[in-house]
C-alpha cells in the first residue's frame, strides 16, 4: 500500500460513518487501506464499521493507550505513509489523502506532515471553539509552538513516513503522544511541514468535559517536559481580551452554557492543576 489510514475508535457513531465515507470517496491514484483499532464500542458503532472494507483490530477498553494503540495500528498496516486521524475528524475534501502525503513523496527529507483542523459549521460547537488559538490561549501551548517552529503536532490529522515511525514510535503515552513524537524528532525545523489537507473536527464541552480536558492537557504537558508555572497561570487568567470576547458573546446570545462562561478563568487553573498535581488521565 502507498498509505495506511489509522483510526482509533470508541463509540464513534454517525460521525465515524461520515469520516469513513469521506475517506472512501477520495479521488486518488494511490493505494490505501483503513486500519481501525476499536476498544469495545457499542453495537451501533460496530454496525458502522461493518459498512466499510476496513482492517479491524479489536482490543479491550482497558488496554487503550493513546501512544501504544496508534503504534499497534501502524504495526499491522502496510503503507509507506501512515495517516493518523481521529474518528470524528472528517476529511474536508476528496483531495485530502493526496495533499497529506505529497510533501513526503516530493521530498525524502520530510519526516511528517501536519494537516489542517477546521471547526464544523453544521453542528453545535463550543463558543471558544476547540481547535485553534482561542481555545489554546494559555502560555504553555504558546511556548511549545514557539519552540517547535510554529507548530503543535496533532494526530487529529497528520501523516508520518513509515521509516520515521519505525525509528520513533509513539510508545506508551497516556496523552500527547503527538507532542512526544514531535519533541523527539525535532531537529532543524524542516522535519515536519504543513499540508493543505484538512479535516473538520469540533467539540462542544459541558462543564465536566471541559474540566477533564484541561486537566488532562496539563498532565500531558508535564509528560513532554513543559512546565506551566503558577505565575504564568495567574497572568493567563487576567487576559483582558478573553473577557471582552465573553461579554460580547453573552450580549450576542452566543454563549449558551456555564462551561463557556467560566472558560477564561478556569482553563488556566485546570491546566495548572493537571500540570503539577494530576497522576493520570481524569475519569470524571
Amino acid at each position: 500500500m502507498d498509505a495506511s489510514i489509522i483510526i482509533p475508535t470508541y463509540n464513534g457513531g454517525d460521525l465515524l460513518r461520515r469520516t469513513l465515507q469521506a475517506i472512501y470517496t477520495q479521488e486518488t491514484s494511490k493505494s490505501y487501506e483503513v486500519v481501525i483499532i476499536d476498544s469495545g464500542s457499542r453495537p451501533d458503532t460496530k454496525q458502522v464499521l461493518q459498512e466499510f472494507p476496513i482492517k479491524l483490530i479489536e482490543i479491550d477498553n482497558r488496554e487503550f493507550n493513546h501512544g501504544l494503540t496508534r503504534d499497534l495500528g501502524a504495526e499491522v498496516s502496510t503503507g509507506e505513509f501512515l495517516l493518523f486521524i481521529n474518528q470524528d475528524a472528517e476529511p474536508g475534501d476528496r483531495q485530502w489523502l493526496d495533499l497529506m502525503v505529497q510533501p513526503m513523496v516530493d521530498n525524502a527529507a520530510i519526516a511528517a506532515v501536519q494537516g489542517g483542523i477546521r471547526e464544523r459549521h453544521d453542528m453545535q460547537r463550543f463558543f471558544w471553539d476547540s481547535c485553534g488559538e482561542t481555545f489554546y490561549f494559555t502560555s504553555e501551548a504558546k511556548n511549545w509552538i514557539s519552540t517547535y517552529h510554529n507548530m503543535g503536532f496533532s494526530t487529529v490529522n497528520c501523516a508520518i513516513r513509515r521509516s520515521v515511525w519505525q525509528a520513533y514510535p509513539f510508545g506508551k503515552m497516556d496523552i500527547f503522544e503527538d507532542k512526544g513524537f514531535q519533541g523527539r524528532i525535532h531537529k532543524k525545523g524542516n522535519e515536519i511541514v504543513y499540508s493543505e489537507g484538512f479535516v473538520y473536527h469540533t467539540h462542544d464541552y459541558n462543564f465536566a468535559q471541559l474540566r477533564r480536558r484541561c486537566i488532562d492537557e496539563g498532565y500531558g504537558w508535564r509528560l513532554v517536559g513543559e512546565n506551566y508555572a503558577l505565575g504564568a497561570c495567574i497572568k493567563d487568567i487576567f487576559i483582558l481580551a478573553n473577557y471582552k470576547k465573553l461579554l460580547k458573546g453573552i450580549r450576542d446570545r452566543k454563549v449558551r452554557q456555564i462551561s463557556e462562561i467560566v472558560f477564561p478563568f478556569l482553563r488556566p487553573v485546570w491546566v495548572y492543576i493537571g500540570n503539577h498535581y494530576s497522576q493520570g488521565l481524569t475519569r470524571s
